[in-house]
């Protein structure tokens, strides 16, 4: 599509504003928690900020759809769809880790647009979308030049949130980088995107965990794909590699074990 309309650049802003005024107003405080049946955790804040974000669609932009991770679809045939993971992390903010953070996105058709990680806590908020490039607090961001992998940061979730067939496939990828870190959540996204990262491979994902990572870090200079090296779309299984500098790409799928 043609540039992204600033009006749904402010529209993206407003939600995470919004959120992360309910995020900041629990993070380390009482709060209700549930289990849900794949045993992850959900709490009242993820249910507060989802909400939120429908409402600001419903008043500012109706016909618009909704996807989010605790309530059903809205509108999900619309030619725009918001999608968003309420609290990205749920487990950091239960344990008053601030790596958790809100995600944002817009999709057109099949193609993400726009990708907005805000961490609430820290105030620190990364958004591209096509035809803005990409900016960290307003400052204009991008990924860097990293060609080799061996030169490579390569970050990844840790191997108990997902398969151990994912695991083992993504690890000579983990071997060939430099250094490998894991755990940092959402916000390994917006460190890759300003340029102190050089990889992201994670597995196990749904739409609402990448759709905001996807346009943020094509935005910002970089490649996000699947596994087969396929762009990320609503039908992706979850499996995602995300790299900084394109030279970086071929070089991880030519690893990845599966």
């Amino acid at each position: 599509m043609s540039p992204v309309p600033d009006a749904f650049l402010a529209l993206a802003h407003q939600m995470a504003d919004a959120s992360g005024e309910i995020a900041r107003a629990k993070f380390r405080r009482d709060f209700d928690t549930e289990t849900k049946a794949d045993k992850s955790p959900v709490t009242e804040i993820d249910k507060a900020v989802e909400q939120m974000v429908r409402d600001l669609v419903d008043q500012h932009a109706p016909d618009h759809g909704v996807i989010g991770e605790e309530y059903e679809p809205t509108r999900p045939d619309a030619e725009f769809v918001w999608i968003v993971d309420p609290i990205d992390g749920t487990k950091s903010f239960v344990c008053g880790i601030p790596l958790f953070g809100t995600l944002i996105a817009l999709r057109h058709g099949d193609d993400y647009v726009l990708g907005l990680v805000d961490q609430p806590v820290m105030r620190e908020r990364w958004i591209g979308a096509d035809g803005h490039g990409a900016t960290m607090n307003g400052q204009a961001i991008r990924t860097r030049a990293c060609p080799r992998l061996a030169d490579a940061v390569v970050t990844t979730s840790g191997p108990d949130d997902y398969a151990y067939y994912a695991y083992d496939a993504m690890r000579p990828v983990h071997k060939a980088g430099k250094w490998v870190m894991y755990g940092g959540e959402c916000y390994d996204y917006g460190l890759l995107a300003m340029g102190f990262h050089d990889v992201m491979i994670d597995a196990d994902l749904h739409q609402h965990d990448f759709a905001a990572p996807t346009a943020l870090i094509r935005n910002a200079g970089g490649v996000v794909s699947d596994w087969q090296g396929r762009p990320m779309r609503p039908s992706s299984d979850g499996r995602i590699l995300a790299v900084g500098d394109p030279a970086l790409h071929d070089q991880c799928l030519a690893l990845i074990d599966g």
